[in-house]
């Protein structure tokens, strides 16, 4: 109970500062080049609920994820086949058709954005751009539906940004979940 009033309570921030976030959004959009060099927000913010949804239900099924590789960068790629690694017993235990995930809901916000700029360590003319989508989820297990779980997670995108514009979002950093409850 204690965890869905903390959920509910984080998200009520994230819901009060999501016209920032947007305007903020729109500025680095504008000075990027506009929409057809920067994608818009609820683009943006679209887009990661499909990758998160869509790795979540791989990492808790999936055989296999290499597929996935490209969607991260090399430091993070060892962490995430580590993490679909852990679910190993779950697929043992249920079989992996029991394993998916039902989504009643999941939201998207932005917490964090970096307009284009050069890439720490890198050449000069090398620009990227960043931008993080703080995600409030409710789900139940295949082998569970009965238990609802509220979860809160992180996912933080890098693309490179040259005269085209931005390129392919590459994820550099997921936390979470911060909060929930069931199994």
């Amino acid at each position: 109970m204690l965890a869905k009033l903390g959920w509910h309570a984080r998200r009520s921030v994230e819901v009060l500062r999501h016209p920032i976030w947007q305007y903020c959004w729109r500025v680095v959009q504008e000075k990027s080049g506009g929409k057809e060099k920067f994608p818009a927000c609820d683009e943006f913010l679209a887009s990661s609920i499909d990758v998160y949804r869509h790795l979540q239900q791989e990492l808790m099924a999936a055989d296999h994820i290499g597929h996935l590789e490209d969607l991260f960068s090399e430091e993070l790629w060892p962490i995430v086949r580590s993490a679909h690694s852990d679910f190993e017993p779950w697929r043992k235990r249920f079989g992996r058709e029991q394993c998916g995930i039902h989504w009643t809901s999941t939201e998207a916000f932005i917490f964090t954005l970096q307009p284009p700029g050069p890439k720490r360590g890198a050449q000069k003319d090398e620009q990227i751009v960043v931008a993080g989508a703080r995600l409030f989820s409710v789900i139940s297990m295949t082998f569970a539906p009965e238990q609802e779980r509220h979860s809160i997670d992180d996912l933080i995108f890098e693309s490179a940004f040259d005269t085209d514009g931005v390129s392919q979002w590459r994820i550099i950093d997921i936390s979470g979940p911060t909060t929930g409850d069931g199994p």
